[in-house]
């Protein structure tokens, strides 16, 4: 099963700050049944982001090991602008890569990846020009592995 999924995908989200993008990005992975409790996603996400969360280019990346995941997902969603790093300025995407408690590295192998693609300028034209959910997930899962 990919990491990717059009159900995982918000190309629309509004939030006033990044736990309110983590909150609503963690509901998608509940509603999907990759993921039991939503709360727990959450904190997990917010433990692991004040140790810094990877932005490239305007693509934030928070990403975390979860009690509250079964299925490795990674949540996409274009936002209003949210600020994850005061230094940095707001981040108009967002990848969630959220992997069960268990695992050993494979979110770390999934953000290296991810990275890897931000430096195409193609790739992150996409991720913010793409209308259909369906698309962006299928564009997303070509490059894994």
């Amino acid at each position: 099963m990919s990491v990717f999924s059009p159900d995982l995908v918000n190309l629309d989200l509004y939030a006033s700050d990044k736990t309110e993008a983590i909150s609503q990005m963690a509901a998608l992975v509940v509603a999907a049944g990759r993921g039991t409790d939503l709360d727990q996603i959450v904190a997990d996400v917010l433990e692991r982001d004040a140790l810094g969360t990877p932005q490239v280019d305007g693509v934030a990346i928070p990403h975390a090991r979860s009690k509250g995941v079964t299925k490795s997902s990674v949540v996409v969603a274009r936002t209003n602008g949210v600020v994850f790093d005061p230094e940095e300025d707001p981040a108009d995407v967002l990848m969630m890569i959220l992997v069960p408690d268990g695992d050993t590295n494979e979110h770390i192998e999934i953000l290296s990846g991810l990275a890897r693609r931000l430096m195409n300028p193609d790739f992150t034209a996409s991720l913010r020009t793409s209308t259909d959910a369906t698309e962006l997930a299928s564009l997303l899962a070509n490059g894994e592995g």
